[in-house]
């Protein structure tokens, strides 16, 4: 079987980045995204990075549990085995506590807990247990303190850690590397949103912060790193 790495929100900002170091460490790489236009552009961009090896882009929202199917069902077609899945898709709010909606509660759980289950599960339903399989789920420091204005976004973030830690006791002895990674704030487009203007300069380039993520990723079959949690200085 072929193998390949999966990377979630891998259109733009630190997805993006990820995937394009793992093109360029030889790896097959799949892109998973919303927007095909924005999609099909980082793919293109990925595809000067690559030698022998082919990065492609699906359409996917990971909260959309037919889209996570058709996913499973183009890898068990097409004879791919994921080695490394990175959930990375993920979106914020960032409103008073007072001024929340259901409809807002559901889109921020749906990006960043309820994709990372459905995806996660797709994927580990398709691996076989001989084979290894690295997960790095890719969170927040929000996952670990709690911040004014971010109720519900912290809420998701601490959500998507519970799955994560209780997902790495369920998998314990098998061969299903867990990597909780807790990134700070970053230069994206994350933060892109109407009437909250909020200076950057002093954010992590995502460049650098992926970086230091796949260095560790790709220690794992020397030695094991459980958990990154990466702040600006």
């Amino acid at each position: 079987m072929k193998k390949v790495s999966v990377v979630s929100g891998g259109a733009s900002g630190l997805g993006y980045e990820i995937a394009s170091l793992l093109v360029k460490a030889g790896k097959n790489v799949i892109i998973l995204g919303r927007n095909n236009e924005k999609l099909l552009a980082a793919n293109d961009k990925l595809m000067e990075f690559a030698s022998d090896n082919q990065p492609e882009a699906m359409v996917c929202n990971i909260g959309n549990e037919c889209d996570i199917k058709k996913v499973g069902d183009y890898l068990v077609r097409n004879n791919l085995q994921v080695e490394y899945l990175f959930n990375n898709a993920g979106m914020g709010l960032f409103v008073n506590s007072d001024s929340l909606s259901a409809s807002m509660v559901d889109k921020v759980f749906e990006a960043n807990v309820k994709g990372m289950i459905l995806l996660t599960s797709e994927v580990l339903r398709m691996t076989p247990e001989e084979e290894e399989l690295t997960i790095v789920n890719i969170m927040s420091t929000s996952a670990l303190v709690g911040r004014a204005e971010e109720t519900i976004y912290c809420a998701a973030k601490w959500g998507a850690r519970g799955f994560t830690e209780a997902l790495r006791v369920e998998l314990k002895g098998k061969k299903r590397n867990i990597i909780a990674v807790y990134p700070g704030g970053m230069r994206t487009d994350f933060w892109n949103m109407p009437g909250k203007a909020k200076d950057l300069s002093a954010f992590m380039d995502p460049a650098m912060v992926a970086e230091k993520i796949v260095n560790a990723v790709m220690l794992s079959d020397k030695m094991l790193v459980t958990d990154i949690t990466i702040n600006r200085r």
